[in-house]
């Protein structure tokens, strides 16, 4: 009795990077789409596939943006409460400067 062959070949694990790097390829103008998949061992249910995960999470990305800027931190309530301090002396020293700033032109007028 002869072994059983598997006559399947056998698929590359392809990374999420590379997934979308056919999908682009695919979707080109004019593109070879069977000799693209047949390089990469994928079947075309398989970029239907891949097409439909693009879409699915470009639908999700659209429908939740993201907040853009800076993200928020955690601050200390002691670095919180020795920063408010240095902001409050600094405000009483500029306005003692603009105090004396207004003598001193009142003095030379």
């Amino acid at each position: 009795m002869e072994p059983i062959m598997n006559t399947k070949k056998e698929r590359m694990k392809l990374t999420p990077e590379q997934l979308f790097d056919i999908y682009l390829e695919c979707n080109a103008p004019g593109a070879p789409v069977k000799t693209i998949l047949e390089r990469y061992g994928l079947r075309p249910w398989d970029l239907v596939a891949i097409r439909k995960k693009v879409k699915a999470a470009a639908m999700e990305a659209l429908a939740h943006p993201g907040k853009q800027g800076r993200k928020q931190q955690v601050i200390p309530v002691e670095q919180y409460q020795k920063v408010s301090k240095e902001l409050d002396n600094t405000k009483d020293a500029l306005a003692a400067v603009g105090h004396e700033l207004s003598l001193l032109k009142k003095k030379t007028s």
